[in-house]
């Protein structure tokens, strides 16, 4: 029990997501969390993070594992490492004694997740996982109809994940996500969030699943004639091209998103963006320590964000679709597209008395029910660059549950994230078999493969 004192916490990995999205939030509520300790291999984003945080040199790390290793140096931590390196990195956390958010996924394979909840359990350590939706309004929302009954009987779930084009080829194309190998499939590095959602507002497990995607579009049959291994080298479609690296990280370095599309979004993004000039340009995830045009065009010449497209060695789908059914009869239909304008997610809720439909971008939600025939429509409006909002809730609430010693309604506990983090890769097995794969036989596989693992 910590009483009214900011939490201390200890960050593991300070690159684009750990430092730019999670630490910068917690600047914001110095009475309730605070940094006191990085582990970060990168030598200029360590040094970035200890100037911009004030850490002590002695707190300062190049690997995690010096941290695991010394006494406690804060109350938790919060593991943003590349996902591949998620259990070996938690497990260790977890044997030193701290309390940890870890991102999402929380593993590379099924039977980690698993072996992550029950040492937690064991240990009796707080362990909560990255997941936003659950603490994203528009959501929450939809959760209140569901739960006052005015959609009825749920009968079924069509979710559709548009992660934007710009968004799909900085992650899943060029990033860190591009490999199967380096980090994970496109329906776990991505899809988990919405597996999630789509579990917590239905309330039931899953009984079976299949899917179907493939990588269609980002490969070297559709590169352009002339068109060089690097953006860089001089590509004659540069001005035309919309995927050319020089003009998605320089000019202009932004999302080209329509101003019409933006008009849902809350206030809160246009203050994040006078208050933290890095994340205005995609430039700051090419070079996160430094996103002056030099800096980021020398990392395009010196990085995969500076290969063409076309000439990648990526490998995930770039579209996936899945059918989920659960064991009280409801249906679920979930797509997984790289290829949209504006990183959306629509969802629609159908019930026996009515329906539910969201557009988390551009904040709408409308509710048409059957009797009397009504519809209602409210904005709500979203943060579109922070996970709609869901990420400073996460490190608030997440910071409350280890100051109070309790876990009492945190939305996030690994106990609760484990079965969509199952659902997920049963879906990709699915995908990869090409059949139908049973939940509950799934389960025992992965179960009776966690007991034989250490």
């Amino acid at each position: 029990m910590l009483n009214d004192k900011p939490v201390s916490l200890a960050l593991l990995g300070a690159g684009g997501r750990g430092e730019l999205n999670l630490a910068s939030l917690a600047k914001r509520h110095p009475d309730k969390l605070r940094f006191v300790a990085v582990a970060e291999p990168h030598e200029a984003r360590r040094e970035h993070f200890i100037r911009e945080y004030g850490i002590k040199r002695e707190n300062a790390f190049v690997d995690w594992r010096d941290l695991a290793g010394c006494p406690a140096r804060a109350d938790a931590v919060i593991n943003a490492l590349p996902c591949r390196m998620h259990y070996e990195s938690a497990m260790a956390m977890m044997e030193a004694g701290y309390p940890m958010l870890l991102e999402k996924p929380m593993a590379l394979e099924a039977w980690q997740c698993v072996k992550l909840l029950e040492t937690a359990k064991v240990k009796g350590l707080l362990l909560g996982v990255s997941v936003q939706n659950r603490y994203n309004r528009i959501y929450q929302r939809a959760k209140t109809l569901l739960e006052e009954g005015v959609l009825g009987e749920l009968i079924n779930v069509a979710c559709s994940e548009n992660i934007g084009y710009w968004h799909f080829i900085m992650s899943y194309v060029r990033g860190i996500h591009h490999h199967h190998s380096l980090s994970h499939s496109f329906m776990m590095a991505k899809g988990i969030h919405d597996i999630d959602l789509i579990l917590w507002l239905v309330g039931q497990p899953v009984k079976r699943v299949a899917s179907f995607g493939q990588l269609s579009f980002f490969n070297e049959q559709h590169a352009p004639p002339g068109a060089p291994e690097r953006c860089t080298d001089g590509c004659p479609v540069e001005e035309t091209c919309e995927f050319n690296a020089v003009r998605q990280y320089i000019k202009p370095g932004r999302p080209d998103i329509p101003l019409r599309l933006c008009t849902g979004q809350s206030k809160d993004v246009f203050l994040d963006l006078i208050r933290n000039p890095r994340i205005r340009s995609l430039g700051a995830i090419v070079s996160p320590e430094d996103t002056s045009e030099e800096a980021v065009r020398r990392a395009l010449q010196d990085s995969n964000y500076g290969r063409c497209v076309f000439r990648c060695p990526n490998d995930v789908v770039d579209h996936q679709c899945a059918s989920i059914e659960f064991n009280n009869g409801v249906t679920c239909s979930y797509s997984l597209s790289g290829f949209s304008v504006a990183w959306e997610r629509t969802l629609s809720l159908h019930g026996s008395q009515g329906e539910v439909r969201t557009a988390d971008f551009s904040g709408r939600l409308e509710t048409r029910t059957f009797n009397p025939a009504r519809v209602r429509r409210e904005r709500i409006p979203y943060h579109g660059i922070l996970h709609g909002g869901g990420d400073k809730a996460i490190l608030l609430d997440f910071a409350k549950a280890v100051r109070q010693g309790s876990s009492e309604g945190l939305l996030i506990e690994a106990d609760t994230c484990l079965e969509p983090h199952l659902v997920g890769f049963a879906i990709e097995r699915a995908r990869v078999e090409g059949k139908v794969v049973e939940m509950d036989a799934f389960k025992r596989e992965v179960m009776a493969l966690a007991q034989t693992k250490r």
